[in-house]
């Protein structure tokens, strides 16, 4: 049951960051640390999880740093691609329409290796 209520919650996650997505189109700062817009961030007693959604703007060349997260995560491409690496070497391009789950604690760096700015829906349930 628990299951089912946060595949629901993940899919309404990702309808209002579509809509988040349509409506707050902005220029892409040149920092990454001032690219991410909160849009909710909510908790899920039932499940002692923390739900994080972001919308972060990538500009050209952007990248996180290698850093992980200690819940699942969700990225989910917007507009434009980024890499997502990992400490193996392995890399996963993700380009608009696509995502890619990621376990709790998986060490990744994600980044705009294109000439064109990037929009990411992120979700992340961090526990709590």
């Amino acid at each position: 049951m628990a299951l089912r209520r946060l595949s629901t919650l993940l899919a309404l996650t990702f309808a209002l960051g579509a809509v988040a997505g349509a409506v707050g189109a902005r220029t892409a700062p040149r920092m990454w640390a001032d690219q991410l817009v909160n849009v909710t961030t909510d908790d899920l007693r039932w499940a002692k999880t923390r739900v994080r959604v972001n919308v972060d703007h990538w500009d050209p060349g952007a990248q996180t740093g290698l850093h992980r997260h200690p819940g699942p995560t969700v990225i989910y491409v917007l507009d434009g691609e980024v890499e997502e690496v990992f400490p193996d070497g392995k890399t996963v391009r993700l380009r608009a329409g696509q995502g890619v789950w990621n376990p709790a604690r998986t060490s990744h760096n994600v980044r705009n290796v294109t000439s064109e700015p990037a929009r990411v829906l992120a979700v992340h349930l961090d526990p709590g």
